[in-house]
């Protein structure tokens, strides 16, 4: 693996919203689908934000005292930030709980692949509408056309927040955008609608232009939301993978107040029996601390099939790697490139995939809390170091264990999720053992692990 280069120092603020002031690990959780899935309303109000499914039974989950689900959350924390979620204009959603504006026949009749002011992808083998291989429910829709994009921005707006819904969104603060990225959604994953054996798929010129398309309907639809109060957020692709991409977006005139990388430093896409994967780990730490307008939604999914609810954290595979290993090494590596004075990335981790989440105390200031960045990641062997007033988080990326690797200074203490509440029990040392796939924290002789030593 390359040596980490020297990370861009990013000093400039961001802009509005809330920035999680005080906390050392600023957080987010996402709640999709079933809203029995949800934690309670005074675990879930301890994130920092939250990206909740669009509908009525999300609203009313924490109603309380005449106040809706967002409202009882912002009571417990006025600082939290609240995106709810709509289907991206690259596509339309024909689902009964996700059409928007008069509905997808509608959407044909006017604007098909027939009409003289047509929205519609049109496949260019069949000339029919394009279904999505991976969710039957979506179609693919011709982001280069201005009316379209113009019509996903008004008609949102007058769907949620206009009432035409009816759903009460008071306390709701943004939109989540899904699948609004720079590459085209489910390129090579498209059929002719209603036949799944007949593959099909847009004009080239229209993958082509998808990038340059997606800046424009931003241009448009920041300010615009702006305007009327609400954030835009939305769901983009890997911060390693596409750091030219992930730049653009943040130099943009307009860019959106937070960006999802949905596989972030681990995920669950590879074969089994690995619990997560590392892709393009090293680009992710990078492009995420050269961040400076953009605040990265960084999610951690690590794959755990056994157990139930926080049970599944206690899991080991067969190399004795758990849930909390995986969280560790997700907090560790987030660490490495967060920019804590710009506030530039929210962090996520689910073992439950979007169908749980839950607070954790590692998320809890009280009890871990490293004070400032006082250096940049640096690389050291096969391991990575970032420091800290109160001490150093140590990342080994790689499969390959480390050993016997020199502490940075003398009478430092390893900590992990098994340890970390009792650090003035654990013993002292000059060299450690780190294993693949592991991050740990080595605390500075006579330095708090919590932030009561902190200013």
């Amino acid at each position: 693996m390359k040596r980490l280069i020297a990370l861009l120092l990013v000093c400039a603020p961001l802009l509005c919203g809330a920035d999680a002031k005080g906390k050392f690990i600023p957080t987010y959780a996402i709640l999709y689908g079933n809203p029995k899935n949800a934690r309670p309303a005074e675990e879930t109000a301890k994130f920092d934000l939250l990206v909740s499914s669009f509908s009525k039974s999300q609203a009313r989950v924490f109603a309380a005292n005449g106040r809706n689900s967002w409202q009882t959350l912002k009571a417990l924390n006025p600082n939290m930030t609240i995106v709810v979620y709509a289907m991206g204009p690259g596509e339309y959603n024909t689902a009964e709980w996700g059409q928007i504006g008069e509905g997808w026949e509608w959407m044909k009749q006017h604007h098909g692949n027939e009409s003289e002011e047509r929205w519609t992808a049109r496949g260019v083998k069949s000339g029919a509408y394009l279904q999505g291989r991976d969710y039957s429910n979506e179609r693919l829709m011709d982001l280069g056309q201005e009316g379209w994009r113009d019509y996903w921005i008004r008609t949102v707006y007058r769907d949620y927040w206009g009432g035409a819904k009816g759903i009460d969104l008071d306390g709701v603060d943004g939109i989540f955008s899904d699948n609004t990225s720079y590459g085209m959604p489910w390129a090579g994953r498209w059929y002719k609608e209603g036949s799944p054996e007949i593959a099909d798929g847009p004009p080239a010129e229209m993958s082509e232009g998808w990038r340059a398309n997606v800046n424009r309907f931003l241009a448009r639809a920041v300010p615009f939301f702006k305007e009327k109060g609400v954030l835009v957020t939305n769901n983009f692709e890997s911060l390693g993978r596409h750091a030219d991409w992930w730049a653009e977006l943040d130099r943009q005139p307009a860019p959106p107040f937070a960006t999802m990388d949905e596989g972030g430093f681990i995920c669950p896409w590879g074969k089994a029996p690995a619990r997560f994967f590392t892709w393009d780990w090293e680009g992710r730490v990078r492009t995420m601390r050269n961040l400076k307008h953009v605040r990265a939604l960084v999610n951690g999914h690590a794959v755990i099939p056994e157990g139930e609810g926080l049970a599944k954290m206690d899991v080991a595979d067969s190399t004795g790697m758990t849930g909390w290993d995986a969280l560790w090494f997700s907090i560790t590596s987030f660490l490495l490139g967060f920019d804590d004075v710009a506030r530039n990335a929210y962090m996520n981790f689910t073992v439950w995939s979007y169908s749980g989440y839950y607070w954790f105390d590692e998320f809890d200031p009280k009890y871990l809390h490293l004070g400032k960045a006082v250096g940049e990641c640096r690389a050291a062997g096969p391991v990575y170091w970032r420091e800290f007033e109160d001490g150093w988080v140590v990342v080994n990326p790689g499969t390959k264990d480390a050993k016997d690797v020199a502490a940075p200074a003398a009478g430092v203490r390893v900590l992990n999720h098994g340890n970390f509440r009792e650090a003035e029990k654990v013993a002292a040392v000059a060299r450690f053992d780190l294993e693949g796939h592991r991050g740990v924290i080595l605390l500075k002789a006579g330095r708090k692990v919590g932030n009561e030593d902190n200013r």
